[in-house]
């Protein structure tokens, strides 16, 4: 797709979900910080995105869904501890790295994917019209603070996207805090958004 097109989320809500289904690479704010996505199961978009980034194929992307609902196509292993920390951390910024049975081009090592509900009513609305998952990753390179705001996005990212849509999300500016659950174990591979101890809390029944 050529050219870089800014949407207006207040006119054309469904010109958005066929731009994500016809496989464009969209620069995005959210909740926690600006983004690429694309459809998670779009490999061509994947593999853009992942040169845009500069990002090993081994890393996994997050997946944002709309509901616990789309979790059932995704065929991943869930947990009671799984299914505890999303009752009480979902929609927010909490993204949990379970294996799927399936090979998805946006998996990491061992057929992982970060599941994650973002916490805006807009996002989630357009990711339940497109009647998928919407792949994502923070729109920054490797070792620099991802963006709050899209005019923050480095200048060589937002000129290799596709579309960048304009909605009004104001993300806090830290990214989401990534756990992974383990023989029914709480790992932090990343604290952001969510303190650790609250993720522990909830995870041992406490809160």
């Amino acid at each position: 797709m050529a050219g870089k097109k800014k949407i207006n989320r207040l006119t054309d809500p469904q010109k958005i979900v066929s731009l994500i289904n016809e496989g464009a690479v969209i620069l995005f704010p959210t909740d926690t910080v600006v983004g690429l996505g694309c459809r998670f199961d779009s490999g061509q978009s994947i593999s853009r995105i992942r040169e845009i980034k500069g990002i090993k194929t081994e890393n996994p992307f997050a997946i944002l869904v709309s509901s616990v609902d789309d979790l059932d196509d995704l065929n991943i292993r869930k947990s009671r501890v799984f299914n505890k920390l999303v009752e009480k951390m979902w929609p927010g910024g909490l993204t949990v790295v379970l294996s799927s049975e399936n090979n998805y081009p946006c998996c990491g090592e061992g057929n992982t994917l970060g599941l994650r509900m973002p916490d805006n009513d807009f996002v989630r609305k357009i990711i339940e019209m497109a009647g998928k998952p919407i792949a994502a990753t923070s729109a920054n390179f490797h070792g620099i603070s991802p963006p709050a705001r899209i005019e923050d996005v480095d200048s060589r990212i937002a000129k290799k996207v596709d579309y960048i849509l304009e909605i009004p999300v104001k993300g806090i500016g830290l990214p989401s805090t990534v756990v992974k659950i383990e023989a029914g174990d709480v790992r932090i591979i990343r604290e952001g958004a969510i303190s650790s101890e609250e993720i522990i809390d909830v995870a041992r029944g406490m809160a």
